[in-house]
């Protein structure tokens, strides 16, 4: 439906899809920046996002969330580039599936040891 997250392409809201990449992607960009500034003169440290399957996989996920999650993707990749020369480590996880209120609601009764 209009305004939901998972909305389909034709349907879709401008204001949930800025909603979605400002927690997730600038969100990730302010915190590389500002641990950068920390990390960079004393030529150590890790930076470590947390991405999705759907980064790398099709699949029926909200489209904000896989566009989202592919921009920390790239962003990971390209910090690598520029921070990698001052000793700092930038990666990415890609989880599938973290048990929480959300998924659980997503996938329709399935418990913690099924995830």
């Amino acid at each position: 439906t209009e305004g939901s997250p998972t909305a389909r392409i034709c349907e879709f809201d401008y204001g949930d899809f800025k909603k979605t990449f400002d927690v997730h992607v600038y969100g990730a960009f302010l915190a590389a920046k500002h641990v950068a500034r920390v990390m960079v003169p004393t030529r150590m440290g890790s930076i470590l996002f947390t991405a999705s399957l759907t980064a790398v996989t099709a699949s029926d996920a909200p489209h904000t969330y896989v566009a989202a999650k592919h921009a920390v993707v790239g962003l990971a990749r390209n910090l690598r580039v520029e921070l990698g020369q001052h000793g700092i480590r930038v990666n990415s996880i890609s989880p599938f599936l973290v048990p929480t209120a959300l998924s659980r609601e997503g996938f329709g009764g399935v418990d913690d040891e099924m995830i």
